[in-house]
């Protein structure tokens, strides 16, 4: 999972980065130019640690998360055009965005006005991606005068687009123009998923009334969070009772991301390695074995299955199979969250 970490100047963006990645400080920019940072986060899971004491591997491998944040953009963040332009360089590759906006005093900025900073950063989305699509558009107008043929699917699904754009909707409003493969190529940012981060002082848990019972917005001190992150865990416990925080924000955070982006996880366990394995929620069985390698799609003859509850209830595999809780199932069977499964394969 890939996700991207924007936010208008002064949001405390890197900040936030910092408190998710366990980093501290801020990438300089490398000869004048922007820096791309990444941090990858290996997902909590209890469930792999059961798997682990049970199975004893060699290897122990967790889902991974990476984040993305633009740093050394001193000055450009206010410059919402070049910001823009520096998403669709560098942001290509996130699945979703997370939204970070300002929910404390600055002595520059003033007071805050998180819901107002979404909007306004939600429109530069769409700014930008109109312009994309009117480029495009009139680049394909050019073409057709010269009698070269264009792919008329393409055509239609931008003309929506434009009218969506126009309307100062985003594209993930409507899910068959942000999920069409013939729009892939075009990394809209405004088609992607967004959960928002609300960030707020040290000493403020609230959620703002403007964003109360949106289901895709969460709070977060960043700072506060920034500083439990450089603790041992030890240390970061106590901070969080003192603070009243059940826990961290790196966890909620990738909790809620899997929601967001309709993702699951499944296991595949040995004494050489038990693993996490990170796919889309319902993924028929032949394309989660791809995931795993390339031949056991090709070669796919049945999944043996089991649900984790059912193998943490029976205690061992031995005994799940004596319960009749191991099933095979076929190519099309929808993968679920936490089933442990050994794919059958022959090439």
């Amino acid at each position: 999972m890939k996700l991207g970490i924007v936010g208008l100047g002064k949001s405390g963006k890197t900040t936030v980065f910092n408190a998710l990645t366990q980093r501290s400080g801020e990438s300089p920019a490398v000869s004048g130019q922007v820096v791309p940072v990444f941090g990858v986060v290996p997902v909590p899971d209890p469930r792999l640690e059961w798997l682990t004491a049970l199975y004893q591997p060699r290897k122990k491998t967790p889902a991974q998360v990476t984040y993305t944040d633009l740093q050394g953009i001193a000055g450009v963040a206010e410059k919402k055009k070049d910001y823009m332009a520096l998403l669709l360089t560098h942001m290509r590759p996130v699945e979703a965005f997370l939204v970070v906006v300002r929910n404390f005093s600055d002595p520059v900025l003033g007071p805050p006005r998180p819901a107002r900073d979404l909007r306004e950063l939600e429109e530069e989305f769409i700014l930008a991606d109109l312009a994309t699509v009117e480029k495009r558009l009139e680049r394909i107008e050019a073409e057709q005068k010269k009698g070269r043929k264009t792919a008329t699917v393409e055509v239609e699904l931008l003309r929506r687009c434009a009218t969506l754009l126009n309307d100062e909707k985003p594209l993930r409003t409507d899910p068959s123009l942000s999920a069409a493969p013939e729009l892939r190529g075009y990394t809209f940012l405004s088609a992607k998923p967004v959960l928002v981060l609300v960030n707020n002082d040290d000493d403020d848990p609230a959620m703002p009334e403007d964003f109360q019972g949106s289901e895709e917005v969460m709070v977060i001190r960043g700072r506060l969070e920034m500083e439990m992150a450089q603790l041992n865990e030890a240390d970061a416990a106590a901070f969080r009772q003192d603070y009243g925080i059940i826990e961290s924000a790196m966890d909620r955070v990738i909790r809620r991301s899997f929601r967001l982006l309709g993702l699951g996880t499944f296991f595949t366990v040995g004494d050489d390695e038990v693993k996490a394995w990170t796919i889309p929620e319902g993924l028929h069985a032949v394309e989660a074995a791809g995931v795993v390698h390339s031949d056991m799609k090709k070669g796919f003859i049945r999944a043996e299955v089991v649900a984790y509850e059912d193998l943490k209830k029976a205690g061992d595999y031995a005994a799940a199979r004596k319960q009749g809780w191991v099933r095979l199932e076929g190519r099309d069977y929808p993968v679920k969250d936490g089933d442990i499964i050994h794919f059958r394969f022959n090439v």
